[in-house]
């Protein structure tokens, strides 16, 4: 690496996650014979890939300047959802895919009008609707059942054009982004993110660039339900209860502000990745599981003494 290359690093809010990353990742390679092979990044990709996707949904929602607690809840009764349908009552697995992503965006919306339009804290109201999400999710399925079409699961195991479905997912998501980034829309959600009061001066309607965000977020959130859904092929109502603090967690470890307006989704896709490599050595080392949230509450906390320690040097 360039002098050059490695300042920008530093100067990067990336830089840290990036850092998390390669210990972890040379970690694994220690304790995994094979952990380049073809077979384990395949499976190490099917296992990460809901965890990323929703983690980018948290990052899209975090940079305009709000958090949504209710991600983990909405994984799960779209889980349910997508477990419940008869297929051959709703046009077959296209038209359960077709409810799944109604529901998924009709909730991001909800959330989006409560915090955008109502002018609700969103921490107060996504923790709410997170409760009545979970709800939902159990009225529909006390208990874990249901079935998920096996053609979602043939598709989800299967590739696209050689590429893994999982990869092709995570890939579509930073597409998405990419994309927005490049929009108007999307430089105003750092702008929203970053202040509020002065995009609100400056003409940009803050409400609905954070009801977008929302929306746009849990677009992301309904494909990382389907991921979880097709690895499970059943419903849980409680299937995603950790991914609110994981998706929390990866944006942290990834740089992105919390008080909006600084990062990017690549850093809540690095933040992911370590949490998931982070699980794989807890496993590959035979630590006792109930070490996992501790251990990865540990990293937390060392990625937020990064962020400070950088906010001092840069103040």
């Amino acid at each position: 690496m360039t002098a050059d290359a490695w300042a920008a690093l530093r100067r990067s809010s990336l830089g840290p996650g990036l850092l998390m990353l390669l210990v972890v990742v040379v970690i694994n390679a220690v304790l995994q014979d094979n952990f380049f092979g073809g077979a384990s990044l395949d499976s190490n990709m099917a296992t990460f890939a809901p965890t990323v996707l929703i983690c980018v949904a948290q990052a899209i929602i975090v940079l305009s300047g709000e958090l949504d607690l209710s991600v983990g809840a909405g994984v799960s009764l779209i889980n349910c959802v997508l477990a419940s349908l008869p297929p051959q009552h709703v046009g077959g697995s296209l038209g359960v895919l077709a409810i799944g992503l109604a529901v998924s965006l009709a909730l991001g919306f909800v959330n989006g009008v409560l915090v955008a339009y109502v002018g609700l804290p969103s921490l107060v109201a996504t923790f709410a609707t997170g409760a009545i999400w979970f709800g939902l999710g159990l009225t529909i399925m006390p208990q874990p059942g249901g079935v998920i079409a096996d053609s979602l699961g043939d598709f989800y195991a299967g590739h696209v054009l050689g590429v893994p479905t999982p990869l092709v997912f995570v890939i579509l998501a930073m597409a998405i982004w990419v994309v927005l980034a490049r929009h108007r829309a999307g430089r105003r959600i750092f702008a929203v993110g970053s202040n509020a009061v002065a995009s609100r001066q400056a003409g940009i309607p803050v409400a609905r660039i954070k009801l977008m965000a929302f929306v746009t977020g849990w677009g992301l959130v309904f494909l990382s339900a389907l991921a979880i859904s097709c690895q499970t092929m059943s419903g849980d109502p409680r299937l995603g209860q950790s991914y609110t603090l994981a998706s929390v967690a990866a944006v942290v470890i990834g740089g992105i502000s919390l008080g909006g307006g600084r990062g990017s989704p690549w850093g809540a896709l690095v933040g992911a990745l370590v949490l998931g490599m982070v699980t794989n050595v807890i496993y590959f080392a035979g630590i006792p599981s109930s070490w996992q949230e501790f251990v990865k509450g540990i990293v937390v906390v060392i990625a937020l003494g990064f962020m400070v320690l950088e906010g001092r040097r840069t103040a």
